[in-house]
């Protein structure tokens, strides 16, 4: 469209601005907006090509939740903080098993195939072929976004007490190295993890933190107050989620029938545990996912490879 004129006012279609004024104003948009923002015209999508919902990120907001039922691509996007939700299609989340969330991407187990994945633009980067052909209480972290050269994702099972296993994989290489805990003192099932100074950390549902840097284990249990000298957790722990379980049940309009599996993420210094809510009525349960998320809008390059 071109320009008109209104009582000697020139005027100009919405659709129709230029790109110099429209890439600022996408770039600070976070990410419903930057959604609705995309999806206006052809030149407003051209215009926000770099634009991410960086905004999103900040250290001092919380992440996202986005709440789904296996075999339904349809999902519950919910902003915490101001209690607003939005519906979602996202396919890739049908049959797949989310190990990890961070950095606005998500690590998807599908069939045995692994891959990062971001819900909002749809962008996958494959990785190499897992060693292991199914799943179970597998828990996952990254050092950094995958586009990164830094990035080292380490997987870690506790199958049971005797067995404890990583897998560990550095961007670019297409072998995953398999370490296993050598010592006697095991943590239970991993319930939140995090990553400081080349350091892995892994947290069970009690009080006990297990440590991987420089092929080095060390265990250490976590105490609030002590007169004996201790090392300082680089992190603040959250073990049940950001609302409490009976509030963002309550928020989400769920019933007392319904339980839910999530998957935590980090955010500045705080980490956010995975979870089980139970259901708390007995009898047959509504199973639900959940996964807290920064809902950014990631996009890499058409030959993009791990």
């Amino acid at each position: 469209m071109g320009t008109t004129r209104n009582d000697n006012v020139e005027t100009r279609s919405w659709s129709d601005l230029p790109p110099e004024l429209l890439a600022p104003v996408a770039d600070r948009l976070g990410i419903i907006e930057l959604l609705g923002f995309r999806g206006t015209c052809k030149d407003w999508r051209s215009a926000s090509s770099t634009a991410s919902a960086e905004v999103e990120s900040s250290r001092h907001r919380k992440p996202w939740f986005l709440l789904y039922a296996e075999g339904n691509p349809q999902c519950q996007l919910c902003n915490v903080s101001a209690k607003t939700q939005y519906s979602i299609n996202i396919p890739e989340l049908e049959e797949s098993a989310c190990l990890a969330s961070n950095h606005g991407w998500l690590l998807l187990f599908n069939e045995g195939s692994i891959f990062f994945f971001c819900p909002f633009s749809r962008v996958k980067i494959e990785l190499p072929d897992f060693p292991h052909s199914e799943i179970s209480d597998h828990v996952a972290v990254f050092s950094a976004p995958p586009t990164s050269k830094k990035c080292t994702l380490c997987v870690i099972n506790c199958k049971d007490q005797q067995d404890m296993e990583l897998n560990i994989l550095k961007r670019g290489e297409q072998k995953w190295d398999k370490v296993y805990y050598p010592a006697e003192d095991r943590i239970d099932k991993v319930m939140g993890v995090g990553f400081r100074d080349k350091c892995f950390y892994f947290f069970d549902k009690d009080k006990k933190v297990l440590t991987y840097k420089k092929k080095e284990w060390e265990i250490y249990r976590i105490v609030v107050d002590t007169k004996e000298p201790a090392a300082i957790l680089p992190f603040h722990r959250h073990k049940s989620c950001l609302m409490g379980n009976g509030i963002l049940k309550t928020w989400l309009n769920l019933g007392e029938d319904v339980s839910i599996s999530t998957c935590g993420t980090c955010y500045g210094d705080d980490i956010v545990h995975n979870e089980n809510i139970e259901a708390s009525k007995e009898g047959e349960t509504r199973k639900l996912k959940g996964i807290w998320i920064h809902p950014r809008f990631l996009q890499v390059p058409s030959n993009q490879c791990w």
